[in-house]
């Protein structure tokens, strides 16, 4: 459950003082995007576990914002494209902070395994 990735964005999340799930952004539009984003999908993975259902993030998520952030990371970097079906919002927020697109990587990686 708590990997580097895990640990990671803890730290990030901490940079501005607080771990409340929201790390340092740009601006207020990102903030705005990250809030409304973030918010709803904490809610929903809170709400599923709550109800005993299951979603493709860990219920560990759950537990407060900054929980969410560290779990919705691990999420982001071990199983992209499985965010991207389930929370593809979720999933532009997290590439557009990261500034990176993870599933690119698994899709070539993917390829280059088919060729062997």
């Amino acid at each position: 459950m708590s990997g580097p990735s895990h640990e990671f964005a803890h730290k990030l999340d901490m940079l501005d003082g607080a771990a409340d799930g929201t790390p340092p952004l740009l601006d207020r539009a990102e903030y705005r995007d990250w809030v409304l984003t973030c918010s709803r999908e904490y809610l929903r993975l809170k709400h599923d576990t709550e109800k005993g259902m299951k979603s493709f993030l860990n219920a560990y998520g759950a537990t407060n914002e900054a929980e969410f952030f560290a779990v919705a990371t691990e999420q982001f970097f071990d199983q992209p494209r499985l965010m991207i079906k389930h929370a593809p919002d979720l999933y532009r927020v997290l590439q557009e902070y990261y500034r990176q697109d993870p599933s690119e990587r698994v899709y070539r990686n993917n390829c280059t395994n088919r060729k062997e």
